[in-house]
């Protein structure tokens, strides 16, 4: 039944013409829907008008958690409103993936020099971003693939491991990430089949303790202990993952670290809202390698501590998919994860079945890669940069770091303190690689000028596109601070005889208004003053 306050379109205020289109249109649907029905087009017109008038006031500022993906990837706060403000959102979503499409490649000078294994993961008839992401996605699937290897930061020993995150529209070419995780399927084969024989044979070693635990327990004969289950170690941890099976997984696997590479970004993003995920905190203190440790027991009966924990992480997806992980730089994550993000126009690329598999072309390097993990278990070393590296890194990250101040941007100071820590990652990394590749046994490695450039150039370039994705971030709500000695002030102000209207007049000068005076009168009474008479009081001793 229409209500009579709702108001009817002949006493709305006039709309622009973007706007009644769409409800034109609905009216004319609905009018022949209801033709053959007692709902008059007066009644029609009105509860059409509520409806519109009701969702605009109410609907929420932003899309729902559930909406899908790709609508996500268009950052507007869309009401069900006009057509006009529709277009209004579409026009600044393109115009910021204008900016998208010219975020920075990696210098082609990059690619000179670059030691043997990763040279040869270079894909030679792949686009410029197609080469940039499998160049990223190779370090960082590396990184996940040189045990024993250290380097000094800030006063703290790391291990290679580094976060990166490749952010593209759906089809843009970003699936090239997968050569990381061709590198590491033969040390992860390797590392799970030796898991499971390990738990094989413990299975047989528990059910023969088993038998003969039962057999001594009814002669009333001591019993042997328990054998230990061992851990069961594997090298990839899949996104779809829960809080503490990853904090299992990753005290299982100890010293020899961990990698989450999923080139479906949301995998890790959906599992993170989940109440078993919220595994961001773990993501953290994994990269600084800060021990883990939880109320929760294994087995029910040894409570989970990750000494020095190791993880690498590479996802990849659209920018809607990664909301959930990176939603805000407050968190932490960005701040400690390599940014690579781009558009690209769409184009036709010919197809044909007279080549061999990416997978199967990257396995005799992941072979490779197999003897570089099993040479860096065999030899630890330690990093360094000489003076003249650390100089400049120190120069460019202080007037990088100067630069964002000015700005008064707290969120990309974080970024800049921590990028300048992944030069030295992404350099550890390469020189691993060089000491490797000539079998030098030397328990400590340098750093070359051309490894460094080729680190910080590429730490450089990522840190342009951690800019832009900041920008759609949402900022932070700010509570600012107050001056806590404020009603401390205003009681030593307060002369050592006063009145109400004297007290007001002293309250005026902190902001507090008649009724906050005189409450701070009621609850100072007896405690710091005394009051003499209705209106009139004197100030305590102090003691």
């Amino acid at each position: 039944q229409p209500v009579s306050a709702i108001p009817t379109s002949s006493n709305l205020p006039a709309k622009p013409a973007a706007d009644t289109i769409p409800r034109k249109a609905y009216y004319a649907k609905l009018t022949v829907f209801f033709e053959h029905t007692d709902f008059r087009p007066e009644e029609l017109t009105k509860v059409l008008s509520s409806g519109y008038k009701q969702v605009n006031e109410h609907a929420p500022a932003s899309s729902p958690a559930s909406a899908p993906s790709f609508q996500k990837d268009i950052r507007t706060k869309r009401q069900y409103s006009t057509a006009e403000n529709s277009d209004t959102d579409d026009e600044a979503y393109w115009l910021g993936e204008e900016f998208r499409k010219g975020t920075p490649l990696f210098p082609r000078s990059l690619y000179n020099n670059l030691p043997d294994l990763l040279n040869d993961c270079i894909i030679e008839d792949g686009s410029e971003r197609e080469q940039d992401v499998a160049l990223l996605s190779d370090l960082t699937a590396l990184s996940a693939a040189l045990p024993q290897t250290f380097g000094i930061y800030n006063h703290k020993k790391y291990s290679t491991h580094i976060f990166s995150v490749i952010l593209s529209p759906a089809a843009s070419g970003k699936s090239i990430a997968q050569t990381g995780r061709y590198l590491l399927e033969e040390i992860h084969s390797e590392i799970l089949s030796t898991s499971e024989s390990m738990m094989k044979n413990y299975q047989t070693v528990h059910n023969n303790w088993q038998s003969e635990y039962q057999k001594q327990k009814k002669k009333g004969e001591a019993c042997s202990e328990e054998p230990q289950r061992p851990p069961f170690k594997m090298l990839f941890i899949p996104a779809t993952t829960s809080y503490t099976r990853m904090q299992m997984q990753m005290q299982d696997n100890g010293p020899q670290g961990s990698i989450i590479f999923d080139t479906e970004a949301q995998t890790l993003s959906t599992a993170n809202h989940l109440d078993c995920g919220n595994f961001d905190d773990m993501l953290r203190k994994a990269f600084e390698h800060e021990n883990i440790d939880s109320s929760y027991k294994a087995n029910g009966l040894i409570p989970i501590y990750i000494r020095h924990p190791k993880l690498a992480l590479l996802l990849t997806g659209t920018p809607g998919q990664i909301d959930g992980l990176l939603s805000s730089y407050e968190n932490g994550l960005p701040s400690r994860t390599l940014i690579y993000t781009f558009r690209e126009a769409p184009h036709w690329k010919e197809m044909g079945d007279d080549c061999v598999s990416l997978e199967d072309s990257f396995k005799p390097i992941a072979h490779r890669v197999s003897e570089l993990y099993h040479f860096c278990l065999a030899h630890p070393v330690l990093f360094h940069f000489n003076r003249l590296q650390w100089n400049r890194l120190n120069e460019i990250f202080s007037r990088m770091l100067s630069e964002v101040a000015l700005e008064g941007n707290d969120d990309l100071q974080a970024v800049v303190k921590r990028y300048a820590f992944l030069v030295m990652r992404i350099s550890m990394i390469q020189t691993r690689i060089r000491q490797f590749e000539v079998t030098d046994l030397s328990p400590e490695i340098y750093c070359t000028d051309a490894d460094f450039e080729r680190s910080l150039q590429i730490v450089l370039c990522c840190y342009e596109h951690s800019r832009l994705l900041h920008s759609s971030m949402p900022s932070p709500s700010v509570r600012p601070l107050k001056n806590p000695d404020t009603i401390r002030n205003f009681v030593q102000e307060l002369p050592d005889s006063f009145t109400t209207d004297e007290a007001i007049q002293i309250g005026a000068k902190y902001d507090f208004n008649h009724r906050k005076v005189t409450r701070l009168l009621k609850s100072l009474n007896g405690v710091k003053i005394n009051k003499i008479s209705h209106g009139s009081y004197t100030k305590m001793n102090e003691q």
